[in-house]
């Protein structure tokens, strides 16, 4: 069942990428903001949606900042960390579309 959008305020928009950047699940965000979760689920599925901006965008900052770190981790020899760069560039190549 489709949800009508809702209006969010800026500040609502910043709380909700800060927490997107702390990589809490939609479901908690809705909690700790007082929102409705089915709603702020769709918010999050509409590509023109300033809500899906501000999720994405800090979501992403984090999960590149955590890449990061294992690319360095795995320079200097991590076995784990080199397992997981290896998964990293396997997404990577599946992500593009060309």
């Amino acid at each position: 069942m489709p949800y009508p959008l809702m209006t969010y305020s800026q500040e609502i928009i910043d709380r909700i990428g800060k927490l997107a950047a702390d990589l809490t699940p939609p479901s908690e965000i809705a909690a700790l903001l007082d929102l409705d979760a089915d709603m702020l689920r769709a918010e999050i599925a509409m590509k023109d949606s300033p809500v899906r901006a501000a999720y994405m965008k800090n979501k992403a900052a984090t999960a590149h900042m955590l890449r990061q770190q294992e690319i360095q981790l795995a320079r200097v020899g991590s076995p784990m960390a080199v397992e997981l760069t290896g998964t990293y560039l396997r997404d990577m190549n599946a992500d593009e579309d060309f």
